[in-house]
């Protein structure tokens, strides 16, 4: 479940406010790890339902990646209907459904979630860059080793935790350019290493940047200046 904040939910209320008595609806978005309200025009012909417009939901995935559909019940409560039920699953993206005025919510979780490695908080050692990538191999069959036990912000104490031989051990070779699957090392202000993701292709990655949520991001311009080297699985 996504952490919602006072600023986000009081936008909802304002949109929600703005819909009624209809159903108001969008979807949260992460946006260079970031979690986003993108309120939607309903297009349903009556107050009891919602038909988000599909040329401003795919404009929005566009640019972000969508981990919630969002829409309101109108003096009734937050409980999903059938055709909630159905849509949630027929997308396999979570529902987030709230009464309004009250804004109680419900989370409709789908049978199966294609989003669930995106929009996850950053914890150290536990949600990181490191933790992403491992558990994104881990959806490709391929699994990497435990961690060992880092130390928070390495790179400052003169530790380096990405050498090569500690990469070639999870079985990854160095190579010069990046194709889908590889792994890639980064350097942030930093004399060594101390990020990490998973090229996607199409100058794609996945990552999980402290203080902010995982999340697919584009490598250029920002990324690649950072980029130090590349490695890919021998399976």
């Amino acid at each position: 479940m996504l952490n919602l904040s006072k600023e986000l939910l009081e936008e909802l209320a304002e949109h929600f406010e703005s819909e009624y008595p209809r159903e108001g609806c969008g979807v949260f978005a992460i946006f260079k790890g970031r979690l986003k309200w993108f309120p939607c025009t309903n297009l349903a012909n009556n107050n009891d339902d919602f038909i988000m417009d599909s040329k401003q939901y795919l404009e929005i995935k566009r640019t972000a990646e969508i981990v919630g559909i969002v829409h309101s019940h109108p003096d009734a409560s937050c409980e999903p209907s059938d055709s909630d039920i159905n849509n949630c699953d027929a997308l396999c993206i979570p529902y987030y459904i709230f009464s309004y005025p009250d804004l109680e919510l419900h989370v409709q979780q789908p049978k199966h979630n294609t989003v669930s490695l995106i929009g996850r908080e950053y914890i150290f050692g536990v949600q990181d860059c490191f933790e992403a990538s491992k558990d994104w191999y881990s959806t490709q069959g391929i699994q990497l080793p435990a961690r060992d036990a880092y130390e928070n912000l390495w790179w400052e104490k003169g530790l380096n935790y990405f050498t090569e031989d500690y990469i070639n051990s999870w079985g990854f070779k160095k190579v010069d350019s990046a194709e889908k699957h590889d792994l890639l090392i980064f350097s942030i202000d930093s004399k060594v290493p101390n990020h990490c993701g998973v090229y996607l292709g199409n100058d794609v990655f996945f990552h999980h940047c402290a203080d902010r949520l995982s999340c697919r991001e584009n490598l250029y311009p920002f990324w690649t200046k950072h980029l130090t080297e590349i490695y890919r699985y021998e399976t």
